[in-house]
């Protein structure tokens, strides 16, 4: 059985922790015992997922356990998840993940901010995200960070077209992915 601490069963259910507290003493949840002196208390993932009214699914919840033990995979993974159910609560996970210096996240977190889903749109730090991610030499961050330096991707900026930006870097991320498949189907076949 799989275990969470409070502090992510209070992120995926966006009840408090005290809350959380409320329903073990009166035996709707159960903590599990910690095992050494001044260990946090876990709960059962299972269970808070009954609360929190996400769909994950079974073969995702040792994602969910990784991310609450710190894995900046595992978080920028959990946030995905969570941007197709709850975009706000993903915010906080790809922080989380990019801070750890995870591309992967920086170029989710960026598109976040410059498309403003799950977040207040935020040009500057979208594309302080993407450089970052390409700094890092992230495939997908340098092709966005190039589009976006370009005079096309410039016009986008400064027109505030949200939709035509998120169009154009959708566009990009997927010629961006086609290349890496392509390239790896032309190494096995070489």
């Amino acid at each position: 059985m799989h275990l969470i601490s409070l502090s992510t069963a209070v992120a995926l259910t966006g009840l408090t922790k005290r809350t959380l507290w409320r329903y073990i003493e009166s035996g709707r949840l159960t903590v599990a015992t910690p095992t050494a002196p001044g260990e946090k208390a876990h709960v059962h993932l299972q269970d808070i997922l009954t609360l929190s009214g996400l769909t994950v699914a079974p073969e995702d919840h040792p994602t969910l356990v990784d991310a609450d033990r710190g894995d900046p995979i595992a978080q920028c993974d959990l946030a995905i998840l969570l941007m197709n159910q709850r975009p706000a609560d993903a915010i906080p996970w790809f922080q989380r993940s990019a801070n750890a210096f995870y591309p992967d996240a920086m170029c989710w977190l960026a598109r976040a901010y410059l498309s403003g889903q799950g977040i207040e749109c935020n040009l500057e730090t979208g594309v302080q995200w993407i450089d970052k991610a390409a700094h890092k030499g992230h495939p997908l961050g340098q092709a966005l960070h190039d589009f976006l330096q370009s005079p096309s991707g410039q016009g986008l900026l400064h027109a505030q077209n949200h939709s035509a930006l998120k169009t154009a870097l959708d566009d990009i991320e997927r010629q961006t992915l086609l290349n890496a498949l392509n390239a790896t189907a032309d190494a096995v076949h070489s």
